[in-house]
C-alpha cells in the first residue's frame, strides 16, 4: 500500500514537472494549434480531391508545390525573425523589436516585389513545360507577397513565446481558405478558385498578426544592431531552400514523368506523407526560440534537442504503421477509392517524409547554437534530382528513391550535429 502510495506520488511530480517544463508546454500548445492548422490544410486537400477531377487536383498540387518553394524565404525569415526577437525579448527591448518590424517589413515589401516581376517573366515557360495556364501561374505568384511579410509577424510571436497567437493567426488562415476554396470550386472557379481562397487566407492573416503584438507597435522605436544578420541569414535560407525543395520536388518531377491522372494520383500519397512532416513541424517550431534564448543565456541545449528528437520520431513511427497496416483504407476514407492504386508506394513516401522531418528538426538545432557550414546540405537537393531522373519508371521505384534520398540527408544531418 505504502509502495503504490510512493509510486503515485512520484508520478504526480512527474506530472508537475512536465508542466512547468517550458519546452514540452509549449510544444504541447503549438501541437494542438499548428496540427489544427494542418488538419484544415487537409480538408482544403481531401475536398479539392474529391470536387476535381484527378489531372485539375494534379495541377492543383503542382501550383501548392510552387507555392511551397515559394514559403523557402518565408521559413528563413521566420527563423531569422525568431532568433533575433528571443535575444531581444530577454531583456525586454520591444523598442528594439518594433524597429526589426518596421525594418524588416519595409525590406521585405521591395524584395517582394521584385520576385513577382521576375517570377512573371518565367511563368511562361514554366507554363510550356508543366503544361499549366499561365494565368494560374502569374495569380499563385502574388503569394510571394505573402511569403515575405506574414513570416516577420509570426516571427516575432514565435520569438516572444506567444505560441497561442501565432497558432491562432494560423488557425484563421487555414479556415478561411477551406471555406472560401469549398464555396468557389462549387460555384464553379475550378483551380483558379482554390488559388484565390489561398491568396485570401494568407492575406487577410498578415493583417492580423499586428493585433497580438500591440505592446510592441505602441513602444517607442528604438535603431538596433543587426549586425551579422548576413551572415547568419545565407545558411538559414540555404537550410530552409535545402528542407522544402526535399519534400516538395517528386510532385513537380512526377507532373513531368507521369500522365496527368498518374500524376495527380501520386500528388495524394504525396500529401499523406506530408501528414507526417507538418504533425511534426509545431515541435520543431517550439524548440527553435528556446534551444536559442538557452545557448545566448550559456545554457544546457542537448537535452531540449533530445527531447524533440524523441517526440517527432514517437509521432513518425506511429503514423508508419498505421500507413503500412491500413493504406487502402486510409486512402479511399479521405480522398476516395479512385486513388486507391496507389496504397503500395503510400509507406514508402511516408518514410521519406519522416526523414525529412528528423532532418528539419536536426538542421534547426544545428542553427540554434550557431553551428557552421550547414550550407552544405543544399547539395542533397542535386541527389534526389538525381534519383528523380534514372528512377522512374514507375510509381514504386520513384517512390523508393525519393525515400532513399531523404534518408541520406537524414543520417548525414545526425553526423552533422554530433561532430
Amino acid at each position: 500500500m505504502f509502495c503504490s502510495g510512493a509510486v503515485f506520488f512520484k508520478m504526480f511530480n512527474k506530472i508537475k514537472d512536465l508542466k512547468k517544463d517550458e519546452f514540452i508546454r509549449g510544444s504541447f500548445v503549438l501541437f494542438i494549434m499548428v496540427n489544427a492548422f494542418n488538419f484544415l490544410n487537409y480538408i482544403f486537400h481531401f475536398s479539392m480531391a474529391r470536387m476535381l477531377v484527378p489531372a485539375d487536383y494534379g495541377i492543383l498540387a503542382v501550383l501548392m508545390s510552387v507555392a511551397y518553394i515559394f514559403t523557402v524565404p518565408s521559413e528563413a525569415i521566420q527563423t531569422i525573425i525568431t532568433r533575433y526577437t528571443a535575444r531581444l525579448n530577454i531583456k525586454k527591448k520591444y523598442g528594439e523589436i518594433k524597429d526589426l518590424l518596421g525594418r524588416s517589413l519595409k525590406k521585405g515589401l521591395k524584395i517582394a516585389s521584385m520576385i513577382f516581376v521576375l517570377f512573371l517573366f518565367f511563368s511562361p515557360f514554366l507554363s510550356l513545360f508543366l503544361k499549366i495556364n499561365f494565368l494560374l501561374f502569374a495569380v499563385t505568384g502574388s503569394l510571394v507577397f505573402c511569403f515575405f511579410l506574414l513570416p516577420i509577424g509570426r516571427g516575432i510571436l514565435q520569438g516572444q513565446k506567444k505560441f497561442i497567437a501565432l497558432g491562432t493567426n494560423m488557425i484563421i488562415e487555414g479556415f478561411l481558405k477551406v471555406f472560401l476554396a469549398i464555396f468557389l470550386v462549387f460555384l464553379g472557379f475550378g483551380v483558379f478558385g482554390a488559388i484565390g481562397a489561398v491568396i485570401f487566407g494568407a492575406f487577410t492573416a498578415f493583417f492580423l498578426t499586428f493585433i497580438p503584438i500591440k505592446k510592441i507597435i505602441k513602444s517607442k522605436r528604438k535603431r538596433t544592431s543587426v549586425k551579422g544578420i548576413f551572415s547568419y541569414s545565407f545558411p538559414v535560407f540555404l537550410v530552409v531552400l535545402s528542407v522544402i525543395l526535399m519534400y516538395s520536388l517528386d510532385i513537380i518531377f512526377a507532373k513531368r514523368f507521369f500522365s496527368p491522372d498518374i500524376a495527380g494520383k501520386y500528388a495524394v500519397a504525396s500529401m499523406l506523407g506530408r501528414m507526417i512532416f507538418f504533425a511534426t513541424f509545431a515541435i520543431s517550431k517550439a524548440m527553435f526560440p528556446i534551444t536559442s534564448e538557452s545557448f545566448d543565456r550559456g545554457g544546457e541545449t542537448k537535452k531540449l534537442f533530445g527531447k524533440a528528437f524523441f517526440l517527432v520520431t514517437g509521432i513518425c513511427i506511429i503514423v508508419l504503421i498505421i500507413y503500412w497496416l491500413f493504406p487502402k483504407l486510409i486512402i479511399s476514407i479521405l480522398f476516395g477509392k479512385q486513388y486507391i492504386e496507389i496504397a503500395n508506394i503510400l509507406i514508402f513516401v511516408g518514410l521519406a517524409l519522416s526523414f525529412v522531418s528528423l532532418t528539419n528538426l536536426s538542421l534547426l538545432y544545428a542553427i540554434s547554437i550557431h553551428k557552421k557550414n550547414t550550407s552544405f546540405f543544399f547539395i542533397f537537393v542535386f541527389v534526389e534530382i538525381l534519383f528523380f531522373i534514372f528512377l522512374h519508371k514507375s510509381l514504386l521505384e520513384f517512390s523508393i528513391g525519393f525515400m532513399i534520398a531523404n534518408f541520406i540527408m537524414f543520417l548525414a544531418s545526425l553526423i552533422f550535429i554530433k561532430r
